[in-house]
């Protein structure tokens, strides 16, 4: 039955918008890319998402989430045309604490409202596991230009797996860009800016209504049907 769901609903799982701004190299954080088990999307609104079909099986029950720390340790930077390296994006231990931190808080407050699904601390105890990467950060203005009053939007490119907890099988990938009116947040994590919290509330809030829908439990009647091909 899970089969059936996936290509109708599955879209709205990693629903983040946006698009790149330039061209990111994303091979390392979608090894499903020309897999023959993975089927491939024709029309979602991410910029790539795979499904496999078989990893999925006896999903629809699946209601034990673990969320995996996400990864943000090989993040590309995507500067702006003319813009120089740099500009000070590395992520420092106390960073990296504050930015799991809040991914964590967010992403379970998101997928535990209404009792949807029961964020577990173990991944033992997980149906299933969310794994997600960062993989490229794109300001729209350089460092200099911010600080001179430009406007400090940007976006953010991300990798989301959603992955059988059971066999350690990836059942969705998605890679997707979400557009930020303040990218420069991630460049000084440090400040705790609320922004960084409204982003991954985001992509918490988007991930509880897409498994939702996975599951047969939610409907959007304005979701268009998924339509997947083999690679």
């Amino acid at each position: 039955m899970l089969a059936k769901l996936i290509p109708a609903v599955l879209a709205s799982t990693f629903l983040l918008g946006g698009c790149a701004q330039n061209t990111v190299d994303t091979s390392a954080a979608t090894p499903e890319k020309g897999d023959s088990d993975f089927m491939v999307s024709r029309n979602s609104r991410a910029d790539e998402l795979y499904v496999n079909m078989d990893s999925a099986k006896g999903g629809r029950t699946f209601r034990e989430i673990y969320i995996a720390p996400v990864n943000d340790s090989n993040i590309q930077i995507i500067q702006p045309e003319g813009s120089g390296s740099g500009d000070g994006w590395e992520i420092n231990d106390i960073e990296d604490g504050i930015l799991q931190n809040a991914m964590a808080q967010e992403f379970s407050r998101a997928l535990s409202y209404e009792s949807a699904f029961n964020v577990v601390n173990r991944r033992e105890e997980a149906d299933m596991i969310i794994h997600t990467t960062i993989v490229a950060i794109h300001p729209n203005a350089s460092k200099a230009e911010a600080d001179a009053g430009a406007k400090k939007g940007g976006a953010i490119t991300v990798s989301v797996a959603l992955i059988n907890a059971e066999t350690g099988e990836v059942m969705v990938r998605s890679i997707d860009t979400k557009s930020t009116d303040n990218i420069w947040v991630f460049n000084n994590l440090e400040t705790a800016d609320p922004a960084v919290n409204l982003i991954f509330k985001s992509w918490g809030n988007s991930m509880r209504r897409g498994i939702l829908h996975l599951q047969g439990r939610g409907v959007d009647p304005a979701q268009e049907a998924m339509q997947l091909k083999p690679q």
